[in-house]
């Protein structure tokens, strides 16, 4: 295996045997090892992969493995530096997959640096127990059709948070909708005329407010949204697709 390490040389593809690599890797030194600083670890990064899209490396669970992503990416440096792995570091006693944690860790900080404002919000009914982030489009049908139960997870206690994603960008069909939503003075109830559950006309799609569904179209690119719904539970788990209400509020539920 270490010869395997030494013929890549630099750049592996990491798999379900990381651990055991990376203890190999480890055990190729001799004497003590000095962990070089953050910054001299991110500096070698940037060096060798070319780009500077890197975040500095920190430490986790496996000593002297540290972890650190750029792009859309997560990368393990192992001994000093010298081996990076690219792909999920897995947990085979527990099967627990520790990127995947960092991800969805990733994604709810994304999510939740948006504004309020920003987002169409239909908050839980009394107490609130959990928040279901959905990057939606108005052209979609299955948008239409979840939107059509939103009360009934209001009435569980869930906050839906809408977020706008244009399928197709700017020439999307669901685009200029959209606008009109996040322009209108009364965001729930456009979000309803858009998707046929209230009736009425939408207003505007031309104002400042409405810039939100370019930078939400931006931030599903970026954190992998391929189609709407796109469903974000509190904790990052992403599910893709419509999900009737009832099992939806049953798996978000038993989360909390």
């Amino acid at each position: 295996m270490i010869k395997t390490c030494r013929f890549f040389c630099f750049l592996l593809t990491l798999s379900v045997s990381t651990f055991a690599l990376a203890q190999t890797a480890k055990s190729e030194t001799s004497g003590e090892v000095s962990v070089r600083p953050s910054s001299e670890l991110t500096r070698l990064l940037k060096l060798r992969l070319g780009t500077d899209n890197i975040d500095e490396p920190t430490e986790t669970v496996i000593e002297g493995v540290y972890q650190t992503r750029f792009g859309d990416k997560f990368a393990y440096l192992i001994d000093n530096g010298r081996f990076v792995f690219i792909g999920d570091l897995i947990d085979l006693k527990t099967a627990k997959n520790l990127t995947e944690v960092s991800r969805r860790g990733l994604i709810v900080n994304k999510i939740n640096a948006i504004y309020n404002d920003d987002m169409v919000i239909f908050p839980a009914v009394k107490n609130e127990k959990a928040v279901l982030n959905i990057f939606t489009d108005v052209s979609c049908g299955y948008c239409r059709k979840l939107h059509e139960e939103v009360h009934f997870l209001q009435e569980a206690g869930i906050t839906v948070r809408y977020l706008p994603f244009p399928r197709g960008g700017s020439k999307g069909p669901g685009y200029t909708g959209l606008k009109q939503v996040w322009c209108a003075e009364d965001k729930q109830l456009a979000m309803g005329i858009a998707k046929g559950t209230e009736s009425g006309d939408l207003g505007i799609a031309n104002c400042a407010k409405g810039d939100m569904v370019d930078r939400g179209y931006d931030l599903g690119n970026e954190l992998g949204v391929e189609g709407t719904p796109a469903l974000y539970f509190n904790d990052g788990e992403k599910i893709n697709g419509y999900m009737p209400h009832k099992r939806l509020i049953s798996k978000m539920l038993e989360k909390n």
